[in-house]
């Protein structure tokens, strides 16, 4: 990391800990670990003058958190969803990159109805063409290769989304080629923890994602202060500044004390200035009257100069050339605006009609199959990271490998694979059996197999699995750890879960609740069974 980016994460650290008031909510989704956004993003609003509070979902859970009424963004409320997808975690392309156009517009629409129900801004990040070519060098003559098929999906895309007045787009794929393919991927930290870019590629994300959103709360730059003390050849800024001032951002300057005016700069910026400021007072003053005095916002100023940057307000750093400042100037974005639009439909049609959009249709569509085995003692570790890294969906703190090895022959590992991929060892479920009752205490789900009707299928089997055992009852302990909401919710409501075995009853508690009798939240079963599955797999339907 280099010490740029290190200095904003900790200015970030900083931030976080005095605790602003917040002007905005932002939750954010992926198909990836998108944590390393946050701190960019978060201080990147906090220097355009929207302090900001960030949520982050689980990944690869774009479409099920869109249209659930409930859960995450229930719970964040936000004024700004940001949902970013890949292409790689989308399965096969299909002919001409079809199968990826069917799933990323189905996430876009999902985002789309989620934006509306929470009446906040989206912003989109269209997805980068990925660096894999399996045609190799021959790829861009393949209309079904990489390139081409994910030039027309993000096309589809960008006819989609663009042409809505509370739909931002980013572009992962500038970040990108911004960064370098060689910097801009880490592939050994998307294969321990789903994060596939570097440091570099979420800074840059974070800084464009950010100007988007200020320009859309109308926080973008309005007037440009020159920071006086130190500006030698301003002459050079001159062409840069007319540029500005036609484009209706207004130029001020500011400096410490009278006696700037008498230096050879001042005659040549004289004729270009809305206003300034020349005394002996703090910085933070001086912005303020500025501020007053051209009739504009704080949040809405940028300081340009030599000097020691400045945050806020945003600044724009002068090199120490003068002859490039104007260059440095027009590279800064300063008249960067938002197109005006009118939403029209957009230039294709979507994959998926909004109306039609269900989760329900959505998870029938996916074709899930759960499978089962037990733990040989060899396999505890890898069954053990699995519980560990399962934050949103468990019942308890994950055990530790060792307390888990002790009772090997009580665990059943889950496998999930649909028709986007084979997720492999996805769960753990851990049983203390008595004659007459099973008692669920570990029970964890990794979170691409979230929402898609693994949990059900997974109680219906250990269901199917006591009631041939001859127990009565299935009880699933659970403890609040701060984190597991996503588990909560989905025990409060075990109504409509039916057992594979009608004669087994299926109920939660919480863990300082009596085992004998169901809390007032605990849920019971319906008396009808669902129909009976193979006890190696599910095929889970809705």
């Amino acid at each position: 990391m280099s010490a740029d980016l290190f200095s904003r994460r900790t200015r970030w650290q900083a931030l976080t800990r005095q605790r602003p008031a917040p002007a905005l909510r932002v939750a954010l989704l992926a198909s990836y670990t998108v944590d390393p956004l946050v701190p960019y993003l978060g201080l990147a609003l906090h220097d355009t003058g929207l302090p900001a509070t960030l949520a982050v979902g689980p990944f690869q859970q774009v479409v099920q958190q869109c249209l659930a009424t409930d859960g995450f963004l229930a719970e964040a409320r936000p004024d700004v969803l940001v949902v970013a997808q890949r292409l790689e975690e989308a399965g096969d392309p299909g002919p001409s990159g079809d199968a990826w156009a069917a799933e990323l517009l189905a996430g876009a629409e999902a985002a789309v109805t989620a934006a509306r129900r929470h009446r906040a801004l989206l912003v989109y990040v269209l997805p980068a063409v990925p660096a894999s070519r399996p045609y190799g060098p021959a790829d861009a003559m393949h209309a079904d290769g990489v390139t081409a098929s994910a030039t027309a999906v993000r096309q589809r895309l960008r006819d989609r989304l663009a042409g809505d007045p509370w739909v931002l787009l980013v572009d992962a794929d500038e970040a990108v080629r911004a960064v370098g393919d060689e910097r801009a991927y880490h592939p050994a930290l998307f294969r321990f923890a789903k994060v596939p870019y570097t440091e570099e590629v979420f800074a840059r994300l974070g800084a464009t994602a950010a100007a988007l959103v200020a320009a859309g709360f109308g926080a973008g730059c309005r007037a440009l202060v020159l920071d006086g003390d130190g500006l030698t050849g301003a002459a050079h800024l001159l062409p840069a500044l007319r540029e500005l001032r036609a484009a209706g951002v207004r130029v001020a300057l500011r400096a410490t004390g009278a006696d700037w005016w008498s230096s050879a700069d001042a005659t040549d910026l004289l004729a270009v200035l809305d206003g300034w400021v020349t005394d002996e007072r703090p910085l933070a003053d001086q912005l303020a009257e500025i501020a007053d005095e051209l009739d504009v916002a704080l949040a809405q100023l940028v300081l340009a100069g030599t000097g020691p940057t400045q945050a806020p307000p945003r600044h724009v750093p002068l090199g120490s050339d003068p002859a490039l400042w104007s260059d440095e100037l027009r590279a800064a974005g300063l008249t960067d605006r938002l197109p005006a639009r009118r939403w029209t439909g957009g230039t294709s049609r979507p994959a998926v009609a909004p109306t039609e959009l269900s989760l329900d249709d959505f998870v029938a569509g996916l074709d899930v199959h759960v499978d089962y085995r037990p733990v040989a003692a060899d396999s505890v570790a890898e069954v053990a990271e699995v519980a560990a890294r399962a934050h949103d969906f468990a019942l308890a703190p994950a055990p530790p490998a060792a307390a888990l090895a002790e009772r090997a022959a009580d665990l059943l590992a889950i496998r999930v694979r649909d028709r986007l991929g084979d997720y492999g060892t996805s769960g753990l479920v851990a049983l203390d059996r008595t004659v007459d009752r099973w008692t669920v205490d570990v029970f964890s789900l990794s979170c691409p197999v979230l929402g898609k009707g693994v949990e059900a299928a997974v109680l219906r089997e250990v269901t199917r699995r006591a009631g041939a055992a001859g127990a009565g009852e299935v009880l699933v302990r659970w403890t609040d750890t701060g984190r597991n909401g996503t588990a909560r919710r989905f025990l409060s409501e075990l109504d409509g879960v039916a057992p594979a075995d009608p004669r087994v009853r299926l109920r939660a508690a919480h863990t300082s609740d009596d085992n004998s009798t169901p809390p007032s939240a605990t849920a019971s079963t319906p008396p009808t069974a669902a129909a009976s599955t193979p006890p190696t797999a599910t095929a889970v339907r809705r």
